[in-house]
């Protein structure tokens, strides 16, 4: 959500010198770009920013409100870059956008250089939502070695300044970013990313503004710019982009008026307590005392075992919600009417949770924190508007208890995955808020037992897969009301091989223990014809390719959670045949015991039994741990190909 600040600047007389004149205008593309057919410094490029920039100013033709003119030119390098003549510009609520313009050049043979102007009538404006328009156009006449250029300008009557992205997933080879900012307009300015900043100017000119009745005043002169810039390049267990691509963003400090009065913006935390107790939560943290006449049965608030009477206010909520699929709420949070009603976004439901804990006197606080999508949380100095999820740490029996009712399949002490985005900020309103780490209290683990049996056709027997944690919610969910017949349809559509002949499932329904799903299973891709008989072992829950493949990696990597795999089989021999080679045992482990993989085979007689287990015991991993990581899937894919040779007599 956008910080809204309205610019005071109309109550009083002025004059601003313009700093329009640093606004880079069309009419820069060169034959020689025209005439290139890669970009040296990365050739899988489809397409290279040659040029963008951005000019920050105060318009004093548009009434002395903030105006940012862009200008941006691109070379498309094959059909694939063709997405990025596709062009929308999203504003909020007063802002204006104007002054588009766009061309397309083309080099034909004889080495005429060819333009096509894009037409007023091709640009497209709608709401998306009650506060923001989209703004939309495509350059025209696009092909492999076009250069586009397009220049707009947006204009606001708000303070808070847009982020510039230096990065982006095409290279570029220069950007920059200007701006003239008042004197009395102070920011936090930052740079988030791994690159550095090839230009980082600042200057103060004297005079450049005049306010009739108090006199001359000064402005900030800035100009940051990057070259040759990578594209970013996403993997996944990633966090949002936002928080690694190289970044120019600026947050709102203080404002001080013509007659020296100093506004704050940047608090501190036990201001931001304030106002997000009042404020941003709108004191509905303070509703104990409805709930416990009107909602918590006695019964429950009579349970003399606190963790037992806990689940059962949990339960209370969860049960009566239906998330709208909401976070942020788009209103004044209102609990007593969200509770009637039985539908609401996350702020209504999780703080409904803590008022009927309240009333059930368990000892819990409010967490705030932002959504995995959104970014990692300021933690220098408080930004209200970075929060968007709400959940309830709870204090039982002197165990912590991070709670969630916001979906129906989430137990007792599990939030959403997408919730799991480093620390939350406890609201403690007594002693002020706190930073704290978010701790599951239930492992996430998938187990499969495969029992086999080889005969003349086919192996035959059974499986049964137990998951924990992440792991059973995630199959709880996708299951959810299906009939058996849908669930083995989509089962044998993943497994080709198996045949389910059976299937029954144990605990569904009941969110604190694990989720069992046995099958019996036919398996007939054996090819039983020949002499010698190749099985591999790994008939599933195997990983056929590494998820990490970057050269290098500049970000961390980020789990949400740790977790293990096990898969156990037990494969019986017929009298016909003798082994003659298994799967060699191996072991691999990650540094500073972040992780381990376990291949062991025995042979019992007749009977195989292979053991493999893989465990990623951290949810975040550094960067330096990357190219272990990598190593250690290859290791996992590598010896999950081996197989299990057999003989006729």
């Amino acid at each position: 959500m956008k910080k809204i600040v309205l610019l005071p600047m109309l109550l009083f007389s002025i004059v601003v010198f313009s700093q329009k004149d640093r606004t880079t205008k069309l009419g820069k593309t060169t034959v020689e770009e025209l005439k290139m057919n890669s970009y040296d410094k990365d050739s899988t490029a489809n397409a290279v920013v040659l040029y963008e920039h951005a000019n920050y100013y105060i318009d004093k033709k548009r009434r002395y409100n903030y105006t940012t003119d862009y200008y941006f030119r691109v070379k498309i390098l094959s059909k694939e870059g063709f997405d990025q003549s596709k062009i929308s510009i999203q504003v909020f609520d007063q802002e204006k956008i104007h002054s588009i313009k766009a061309k397309t050049y083309n080099l034909l043979d004889n080495g005429t250089v060819v333009q096509k102007v894009l037409s007023k009538d091709k640009i497209y404006t709608k709401d998306i939502s009650e506060k923001w328009r989209e703004t939309s156009f495509t350059l025209p006449d696009i092909k492999v070695g076009s250069v586009i250029e397009y220049v707009y300008s947006v204009t606001s009557p708000y303070s808070q300044i847009d982020d510039w992205f230096f990065q982006s997933d095409i290279p570029k080879m220069k950007s920059d970013f200007t701006a003239s900012i008042l004197g009395n307009w102070k920011y936090n300015i930052k740079i988030r990313g791994a690159l550095k900043l090839s230009r980082n100017d600042a200057s103060v000119k004297k005079n450049c503004i005049y306010v009739d009745g108090i006199g001359q005043g000064a402005c900030s002169i800035l100009a940051y710019g990057m070259d040759n810039i990578p594209a970013f390049q996403s993997e996944e267990h990633m966090l949002t982009y936002k928080n690694y691509i190289s970044t120019l963003s600026f947050e709102l400090k203080s404002f001080a008026n013509p007659n020296g009065e100093v506004k704050l913006y940047t608090k501190t935390w036990k201001n931001a307590d304030r106002t997000l107790k009042n404020e941003f939560l709108d004191n509905q943290a303070a509703k104990k005392n409805y709930f416990k006449n009107s909602i918590v049965p006695k019964n429950i608030i009579g349970i003399q075992d606190d963790l037992e009477r806990a689940k059962k206010a949990f339960n209370l909520v969860k049960d009566n919600y239906t998330w709208n699929e909401k976070y942020w709420p788009s209103r004044k949070v209102r609990v007593k009417k969200a509770y009637k009603s039985k539908t609401g976004n996350i702020f209504d439901i999780n703080l409904s949770l803590y008022n009927v804990l309240k009333a059930s006197n368990i000892d819990c606080q409010l967490a705030l924190l932002a959504t995995r999508d959104k970014g990692l949380l300021t933690k220098l100095y408080p930004v209200v508007n970075e929060f968007n999820y709400l959940i309830v740490k709870a204090n039982i029996n002197n165990k912590i208890y991070f709670l969630d009712a916001t979906d129906k399949h989430l137990p007792f002490g599990m939030i959403q995955f997408q919730a799991l985005n480093g620390e939350v900020r406890i609201m403690d309103f007594k002693e002020g808020s706190f930073w704290d780490d978010i701790v599951l209290k239930e492992k996430t683990m998938i187990t499969r037992r495969l029992s086999l049996e080889l005969t003349d056709e086919n192996l035959k027997g059974e499986l049964t897969i137990s998951r924990s944690g992440y792991a059973a919610l995630n199959r709880r969910k996708a299951i959810g009301n299906r009939d058996e017949n849908s669930i083995l349809e989509d089962f044998e559509t993943k497994h080709p091989s198996f045949e389910v002949i059976d299937y029954k499932s144990f605990h569904q329904d009941d969110l604190d223990k694990k989720l069992i799903e046995s099958f019996q299973v036919l398996i007939d891709n054996i090819d039983l014809e020949q002499s010698e008989v190749l099985i591999n072992p790994f008939l599933l829950g195997n990983i056929t390719e590494n998820p990490f493949k970057l050269k290098e990696r500049s970000y961390p990597i980020d789990f949400g959670y740790p977790r293990s795999t096990t898969y156990v089989l037990s494969l019986k021999i017929p009298k016909e045949f003798k082994v003659i080679e298994l799967p060699k045992p191996k072991s691999v482990s990650l540094p500073n015991r972040g992780g381990r993989f376990l291949l062991s085979v025995k042979q019992r007689g007749n009977t195989v039994d292979l053991f493999f287990k893989t465990s990623i015991n951290k949810k975040t991993y550094s960067t330096v741990e990357y190219p272990y990581l990598k190593e250690f899937y290859n290791q996992i894919i590598k010896n999950q190909e081996s197989y299990i040779k057999l003989k006729r007599l």
